[in-house]
């Protein structure tokens, strides 16, 4: 790794911006490295290796996944003969009872179900795929359908 002094780095930006797009230059003051000018490519290298943003990444993936299978499942709730519609959806009441019965969920997301699963089919299949409800996602998270890929 190539370093210049902090005098150098300030008389001769340019060409310190010309060696650090090839590869990442240290510039020392008094002898110690104060400061390093690295490639674009590094920082996309190092926002890859932040386990935070990773993990918020991953997050969003999931999210896109179960956004994935309710537009899926809405699909069905509209597409469906109304008997295996209708079942489906009381199938979905049955785990939201089963919810409250053995304490698995918030009071909230129950409540919230129990109203979605009462809405006729097209509003709860609209209801599930909303991103204007600040609930939707959540709701997606703790869904009583289950849910296949």
């Amino acid at each position: 790794m190539k370093s210049v002094s902090a005098s150098d780095a300030k008389q001769l930006f340019g060409a310190l911006l010309a060696d650090a797009a090839r590869e990442p230059v240290r510039i020392e003051r008094h002898g110690k490295t104060v400061a390093a000018v690295v490639p674009p490519a590094w920082l996309d290298r190092l926002d890859e290796m932040d386990p935070r943003r990773a993990a918020r990444m991953a997050q969003r993936e999931r999210e896109r996944e179960r956004e994935a299978k309710h537009l899926r499942l809405a699909v069905k709730l509209l597409t469906l003969p109304v008997a295996q519609r209708d079942a489906l959806i009381e199938q979905a009441r049955a785990m939201v009872d089963r919810w409250q019965s053995e304490q698995l969920c918030s009071e909230d997301y129950i409540a919230r179900w129990r109203a979605w699963l009462s809405l006729p089919p097209a509003d709860l299949a609209k209801a599930m795929t909303s991103s204007d409800d600040v609930w939707a996602a959540p709701m997606r998270q703790n869904s009583p359908f289950v849910l296949t890929a």
